[in-house]
């Protein structure tokens, strides 16, 4: 006999919600190893960072969403900038 329980019914009315938006065309907007784009992301930080190019993205704080090729909303990230001056300047 199966036993459900409200979590369970929840977790699958989430599913069944994600299955229904993925197939009317819903993305993430990608933020793993990508170079920054306003069209895309929306900077909330900016941090000097030696292991990251400057305009790369160091982490995502959340998740943004297109439909189509329309965005719906932008993810919201930290941004890489320039590294510390003290690994920049000359000797």
């Amino acid at each position: 006999m199966l036993s459900f329980t409200w979590i369970d019914g929840v977790a699958l009315i989430y599913r069944r919600l994600q299955a229904i938006l993925e197939a009317e065309g819903l993305t993430l907007v990608e933020t793993e190893g990508q170079s920054f784009d306003p069209l895309l992301h929306e900077a909330v930080t900016s941090e000097e960072s030696a292991e990251y190019d400057e305009g790369q993205i160091i982490g995502e704080v959340q998740k943004g969403y297109k439909l189509g090729d329309r965005v719906l909303r932008p993810a919201l990230v930290r941004v890489a900038k320039g590294k510390p001056l003290s690994e920049t300047a000359p000797d």
